[in-house]
Order: C-alpha cells, then sequence, then structure tokens
C-alpha cells in the first residue's frame, strides 16, 4: 500500500478516538484501534513539523487543516522508512483496519452498487 493511503487509513482509524477525548487523550484509560494507532504515530512524529501537527490534530481534531498537516508528515515519515511503512499496515491489520484500495464510480439515477473486501459477500436485492 503506498504510503499517502496508509497514512490517510491511520488518521480515520484515530480521529474518532481523537475527537471523543480530546485534549485529554493522554489522560484517558481507552482502548481499541484509536489509541492504539495514536500512540503508534504520536511515537513515529518526533521531528518538529511532526510534533506541531501532532499537537494542532489534538488542540482541534475537528479541523479539516491539521487533519490534512498529520496525514502529510506521516505520509513524509512512511515514504522514508519503508520498515515503518510495514509495521504500520501490520498494525492496522492487527486491529481489523481494511487495507484496500477501493474506488468506484458510478454514473446515472437511480444505481445501487456496493463494494466488498477481505472475503465479505454483499446481496442486493
Amino acid at each position: 500500500m503506498d504510503p499517502a493511503t496508509l497514512a490517510a487509513t491511520a488518521l480515520a482509524a484515530a480521529t474518532p478516538y481523537l475527537l471523543k477525548f480530546g485534549k485529554d487523550a493522554a489522560k484517558e484509560v481507552a482502548s481499541g484501534v484509536g489509541k492504539s494507532v495514536w500512540d503508534w504515530i504520536k511515537g513515529k512524529l518526533t521531528g518538529e513539523a511532526g510534533k506541531e501537527a501532532v499537537a494542532d490534530l489534538e488542540a482541534a481534531p475537528g479541523a479539516p487543516e491539521n487533519a490534512l498537516a498529520l496525514q502529510a508528515a506521516l505520509t513524509k515519515a512512511l515514504k522514508k522508512e519503508p520498515d515503518t511503512a510495514a509495521a504500520l499496515a501490520a498494525l492496522l491489520k492487527e486491529h481489523g483496519v481494511a487495507l484496500t484500495n477501493q474506488t468506484m464510480n458510478v454514473t446515472g439515477d437511480n444505481n445501487t452498487s456496493a463494494q466488498a473486501s477481505d472475503g465479505s459477500t454483499i446481496t442486493i436485492r
């Protein structure tokens, strides 16, 4: 998986955790993928720009510009270190986060569409 998509997937997994706990995220006892992925991201983004992106997103997790800045910083880190990207992919898979690239283009009116991955099944009637 390319670093940009991996970074976006990780951020999507961590954002609900940040929105729930806000600035007190580090103080709260929480479990699940969000906290685990967020802790991993914070541990990897230790440069000046990374720390700033982490702090900004913790302060205002609902601000799209903060999410984009963090995603950019994480993408850069993953591009520099392929082993780090593999570790993040493994962490996400461990928590059941799907790592598939799917695209669907639907044109016209009254369409019914669906996508499935990882052996799931969809029935449309």
